[in-house]
């Protein structure tokens, strides 16, 4: 599809400068604060379950990619999720629209049953866009932040189980416990242990960020932690990320998720980070109270959207 000013195809393996380039202008122009780095959107193209080539298409304008949109299939439970990105001085030009439209349209093809998209609450443009394509919404999630230079953690309780670090060779251990622990988790996805594998290794995260809680030789609870530089490097600061908690159903109600927690997040501080960020569910209030509870503070939203891809 095309038109007198650009043209929507198929991603190239040779868009990938440009593709760079535009997060990096959007970064710039739009004064987010945000950082991404090359290597951090080259792990994003190549995780196992997305097909770059396929999977992601983009509005080119001469030589440059001035826009893009992303599909992310989710065989297991037949959802798409639809991520867009528009160049700064390119937008209000009906770009996004035709880029979300084909998006949709390959969502179909892949026999998706929903498309949905994550739009932050203050992006009043996009949500209206959303809305004019035919998305309604459905859920909230909240963003949460910790600061260690305003908190004591709290000591851990008493247990009779141990926490270390997961093995080098224990992808298959994090699979078995996260696809339990999520299993009746909205819009949880199950994974292989391709992608955990996968995950675990790339350059934010190590099997070493992931603390796992054993009774014996059983996991059954674990903390997923990130970390990353911040925008200025040469500072040294750096920030973390709570990736994902889960416990074993069986071992629910026992304080087992608020010591993994606290054992996490006493890692990521030993590291030397300063600031620790999280996304939770806004219709989970037990996880919301957790991290409360331990001095994570909602500091912004973001909504999701969904229809039926035709």
């Amino acid at each position: 599809m095309s038109n007198n000013f650009y043209k929507i195809r198929n991603y190239r393996p040779s868009d990938f400068e440009n593709y760079v380039q535009l997060h990096a202008e959007t970064i710039k122009l739009d004064r987010s604060g945000r950082s991404i780095s090359k290597q951090r959107l080259a792990e994003d193209l190549g995780h196992p379950s997305f097909q770059p080539e396929n999977d992601l298409f983009v509005a080119a304008h001469g030589g440059s990619i001035i826009g893009y949109a992303a599909v992310f299939l989710e065989a297991a439970i037949k959802r798409a999720i639809l991520e867009c990105l528009i160049h700064p001085l390119h937008r209000k030009k009906g770009i996004a629209i035709e880029l979300i439209r084909r998006a949709i349209r390959h969502a179909a093809a892949a026999k998706c049953r929903v498309a949905q998209v994550c739009i932050p609450e203050i992006n009043l443009p996009a949500q209206n866009l959303a809305s004019r394509l035919g998305f309604k919404f459905i859920r909230q999630f909240y963003e949460l932040k910790l600061d260690f230079n305003n908190i004591r953690l709290p000591d851990l309780e008493p247990s009779g189980y141990i926490f270390r670090s997961l093995g080098r060779d224990e992808a298959d251990k994090l699979t078995h416990i996260q696809n339990r622990a999520f299993a009746d988790s909205w819009g949880f996805n199950p994974n292989t242990p391709d992608e955990i594998e996968y995950r675990i290794n790339l350059s934010s995260c190590s099997p070493k960020n992931i603390m796992m809680a054993y009774l014996k030789n059983h996991p059954i609870g674990y903390c997923w932690t990130r970390v990353m530089m911040e925008d200025n490097p040469a500072a040294g600061s750096m920030k973390g990320e709570i990736h994902m908690l889960g416990v074993d159903p069986d071992y629910r109600k026992k304080g087992i998720g608020r010591n993994v927690l606290l054992a996490g997040l006493a890692d990521l501080k030993s590291k030397g980070v300063t600031i620790v960020e999280l996304t939770a569910d806004g219709e989970d209030p037990v996880a919301l109270g957790l991290y409360e509870s331990v001095g994570f503070k909602i500091c912004s939203r973001t909504e999701w959207y969904e229809k039926k891809p035709v």
